[in-house]
């Protein structure tokens, strides 16, 4: 057990220093420094950062995945059911803000062997915005607009509700009705 126990350690403390030094700035001898292990204690659980980074992209997709399973129910429209996926993912991010620095790689806009990976998180997403765009008979321009403007509202709402120390409860709501508001204003 005390293993499993390390390796997860080490995954969470290696999301915090991603957040706090960023990929380039990553130090495995920090991470085991901050889990109280030896430097070498690592490579037991991992090929080196690499691994690591991808074991902890697993982690997020895996705690996402049972998270979708549990709390997302299908709405009323393909429309509702992306606000509530928005809603949920913005939540998530809220409840996990050390995920968030390894998510946002896929959005910096250069690939890597770790923004790949990621896909799994944005694919029942992805999915849903193809009902969607088969639904209504949409150009690729509008639903990458719809995207954009989904993504935005998701991504913005996530930075400033770290950032906010009042209940987010009120403000996700509002996020949940803005998703569907936007999604809605030409159909």
């Amino acid at each position: 057990m005390r293993t499993s126990n390390t390796r997860e350690r080490l995954i969470l403390k290696g999301m915090e220093e991603i957040r706090a030094h960023g990929v380039q700035g990553f130090s495995l001898r920090r991470v085991a420094s901050e889990c109280g292990v030896s430097c070498a204690a690592p490579y037991k659980h991992f090929n080196g950062k690499e691994d690591l980074f991808l074991a902890m992209i697993d982690y997020i997709v895996e705690k996402w995945d049972q998270r979708v399973r549990e709390n997302l129910r299908l709405g009323s429209t393909v429309e509702s059911t992306i606000a509530a996926y928005a809603k949920d993912y913005v939540v998530f991010l809220c409840e996990n803000p050390h995920f968030k620095s390894i998510l946002m790689l896929s959005d910096s806009g250069r690939e890597t062997p770790l923004t790949s990976h990621i896909v799994g998180v944005s694919m029942p997403l992805a999915r849903l915005f193809i009902m969607m765009k088969r639904k209504r008979g949409m150009s690729r321009e509008e639903l990458r607009e719809h995207i954009f403007t989904v993504r935005s509202l998701m991504y913005g709402a996530s930075i400033i509700l770290d950032a906010d120390d009042s209940d987010f409860s009120e403000h996700i709501e509002t996020l949940e009705r803005s998703v569907c508001a936007s999604l809605m204003a030409d159909y």
